[in-house]
């Protein structure tokens, strides 16, 4: 392959694969605006937050209290979540080449 040819292959996957920090979330929608610095600081219409699978996490969930047990007795302070990109999380995305976004997870 030559020089040319990579360069090219990776001009095109800059466009296709980007990290940017969450601009602004909707949860109810669950799209996400995230800005990128290295194309100017510009920041992209809505695009689509991927579905990930529920996660378990360590402590006591506010107000619900949500705690699992095990079978042995043996109990730890936990709550079920989905992961919700935050403000200023550095991301992960995936973009077609017809400009449809999705934020693919937290980098």
């Amino acid at each position: 392959m030559t020089a040319q040819k990579e360069k090219d292959i990776l001009e095109v996957l800059k466009k296709i694969i980007r990290i940017g920090t969450v601009h602004a979330y909707d949860a109810s929608t669950r799209m996400a605006r995230v800005k990128f610095d290295n194309l100017g600081g510009i920041i992209s219409p809505p695009i689509k937050v991927l579905t990930r699978p529920r996660a378990v996490v360590p402590g006591e969930k506010e107000k619900t209290g949500n705690k699992t047990d095990k079978a042995d007795g043996h109990f730890h302070a936990a709550y079920v979540t989905d992961w919700n990109p935050k403000i200023n999380d550095q991301v992960l995305c995936l973009y077609y080449p017809d400009g449809d976004g999705y934020v693919l997870g937290e980098v």
